[in-house]
């Protein structure tokens, strides 16, 4: 069981702007490392807020204007997002992946090493 986990999430112009999540279990830090253009990068640990539960989300949203946005389970533009909710309802965006066993896979193993318990 690896004491980091890793996490990626794009941003409405993914091919610019990235995000890389860190997460050191052992230290109980996180880093949310941004990047521009996979160049320059920025981001620093701060403690990892208590955390109540990991939650799996299917946004319905697109990341490009030209994308169709349609609520069914055939939307190839949906992306099913890992959050890590703390405080009742702030979310800390961990990864983001458009295949779902990927995602609950992703949510299960982040789970049992926060010792956390998985919503959907």
């Amino acid at each position: 069981m690896s004491a980091l986990i890793v996490g990626r999430r794009s941003a409405l112009n993914n091919w610019l702007r990235q995000f890389i999540i860190f997460i050191d279990v052992k230290n109980k830090v996180y880093k949310l490392q941004e990047s521009l253009l996979g160049l320059f990068k920025w981001g620093e640990f701060k403690p990892l807020p208590e955390l109540d539960y990991v939650l799996v989300f299917k946004s319905f949203f697109a990341k490009c204007e030209a994308c169709i946005v349609d609520d069914d389970e055939t939307n190839t533009q949906a992306y099913y997002q890992i959050s890590l909710v703390h405080s009742k309802n702030r979310r800390l965006i961990v990864h983001e992946t458009k295949n779902k066993e990927t995602a609950f896979d992703f949510a299960l193993n982040i789970a049992q090493q926060l010792n956390l318990k998985v919503k959907d």
